[in-house]
């Protein structure tokens, strides 16, 4: 008998989990509502793909396993090398970070268009996944002879088609983002949706692309060649502004207003919007750009988190990922790295079970371990700004007082940025910022390496970016020793070779 998996969505979660599935049905179909763009294109239902976009590394190595190739294709297409410190300027809520001599790229930045374009090639290619564009899903089908219900398939319609489509699947899975209809289809087929939290972060972006100018050169001690990023401070700093060089010579320039402001339009509103910020460095930047296209505004969704894995009525045989069952304010750039972790856990959770009864159960439960962290840190950080209406629980008081002293020590104790960085990339939980060590380690820089602190406090706040690192003399003499030995060894082997 042919086992079919239905993947309703052809986003990053969509492409992914269908790959996953193909190991494990005879037939896997995608259903996508939109037609897929030829080249690097943006989709119709992605309205916020010219904002800012960050591929987190624990999304960059899921999406490498399951697409091997992924991250050459992107370095073949030139995708520009970000590096905070290195290249690319941070001003924190703390002021600016750390400076590095050596570059530490552990995410990807560039267009979600050529993020999702190198997936959509590498997904093509796959010829095991039927691909049915401009399909709208407009109901599940739901068997309920059983005391327990059960998805065994989907009707849907595409675009010009007058009758629906009956589509019979073993599995059913809701990777259509935050738009999902899920609830809806669970209402008609007499079954109550899972309970909901929401977190408004009152957020509003702005994205417009620029390139520089013919000629046009930045100062020699500009060593921020690919950028500048300033993020906002709690409680009443709603304010923010990045500009970041993409592929293909592009720049973006993303504004963020808190609060329920406006963002501007106009040059003159952008200009002055820029003035305001803590550092005049992006409005000092500016200059040496013209813009490409206008300012397109994206109203953010609230944060939301669907608790599918403490559903009561689960029907067996459907599954939600990604966006379909968490938001976030895409703040610190977790949600395509959420989706491509989700699509990770399927892939672990088909190696022990493919059963329609079994899968939907411990997929939510390990999918709902990992998202938390994401969901926690998301809406802990959003609840630091006084607009923001919300519980304030003590827990959240805590949790956002420690991440402070965290970041603090981190300015002294590079090994305290480091270890935390794995939790910020997603590649370890939350707990692990309080493992023992960690947290001793934590407090002791705190109390006693202050002045260690870099930035010094004076260059941490200061409007421009304190100088490069440089490699210390030590280190760049037992290089220089180095090189020089083995370049006399090559030499001496070569003489010998005649």
């Amino acid at each position: 008998m042919t086992s079919t998996a239905v993947v309703i969505g052809g986003g990053i979660a969509g492409m992914c989990s269908a790959k996953v599935l193909v190991d494990h049905y005879d037939r896997v179909v995608l259903l996508e509502r939109d037609v897929y763009p030829d080249g690097v294109g943006g989709r119709r239902g992605v309205p916020q793909s010219k904002m800012f976009h960050t591929l987190l590394e624990r999304g960059r190595r899921e999406i490498e396993d399951i697409y091997p190739g992924f991250h050459k294709l992107l370095d073949e297409r030139k995708m520009p090398k970000v590096a905070f410190g290195f290249n690319c300027a941070l001003m924190t809520p703390r002021g600016w970070g750390r400076n590095l001599p050596v570059p530490v790229q552990r995410s990807l930045f560039c267009t979600r268009a050529m993020l999702e374009s190198t997936i959509r090639d590498l997904f093509l290619q796959e010829p095991r996944i039927e691909l049915i564009e401009e399909a709208v899903v407009n109901n599940l089908i739901v068997d309920d002879n059983n005391a327990r219900k059960a998805v065994t398939g989907v009707t849907y319609k595409r675009r010009g088609d007058s009758d629906l489509t009956s589509l019979s699947a073993e599995l059913v899975v809701d990777a259509s983002g935050f738009s999902s209809k899920a609830a809806q289809w669970f209402k008609a087929a007499g079954i109550n949706p899972p309970e909901e939290h929401e977190l408004d972060p009152l957020l509003t972006y702005g994205g417009q692309l620029f390139k520089l100018k013919a000629g046009a050169r930045f100062p020699k001690d500009w060593w921020w060649t690919h950028g500048a990023f300033i993020q906002r401070v709690p409680p009443k700093d709603n304010v923010a502004a990045h500009l970041i060089r993409q592929e293909g010579d592009l720049w973006l320039l993303t504004l963020v207003a808190g609060d329920g402001l406006e963002i501007p339009k106009d040059e003159a509103g952008v200009s002055e919007f820029l003035s305001r910020m803590r550092s005049p460095l992006i409005y000092d930047m500016l200059p040496y750009f013209e813009p490409v296209d206008e300012v397109t505004t994206y109203r953010l969704p609230k944060n939301k988190w669907k608790f599918y894995e403490r559903w009561d009525e689960s029907p067996s045989g459907f599954i939600a990922m990604a966006a379909a069952t968490c938001v976030f304010n895409p703040n610190m750039g977790q949600g395509m790295s959420v989706a491509a972790g989700d699509a990770g856990i399927l892939k672990q959770c088909l190696q022990i079970t493919d059963s329609p009864h079994e899968l939907p159960e411990l997929f939510f439960k390990r999918q709902a371990e990992f998202q938390k962290n994401a969901y926690q840190l998301a809406c802990n950080n959003d609840l630091k700004f006084e607009t923001v209406v919300g519980p304030r629980t003590v827990s959240t008081r805590l949790f956002n007082w420690y991440n402070d002293q965290i970041n603090a020590a981190g300015a002294a104790d590079p090994w305290i940025a480091r270890e935390y960085a794995l939790v910020n990339l997603l590649m370890e939980p939350v707990s692990y910022s309080y493992r023992p060590w960690f947290v001793v380690r934590v407090l002791f820089a705190r109390l006693f390496l202050r002045w260690r602190e870099n930035p010094n406090a004076d260059d941490r706040v200061a409007p421009i970016p304190p100088g490069p690192a440089e490699i210390p003399t030590r280190i760049r003499a037992e290089i220089r020793n180095g090189l020089g030995l083995a370049y006399r060894f090559a030499r001496t082997r070569v003489g010998l070779a005649r």
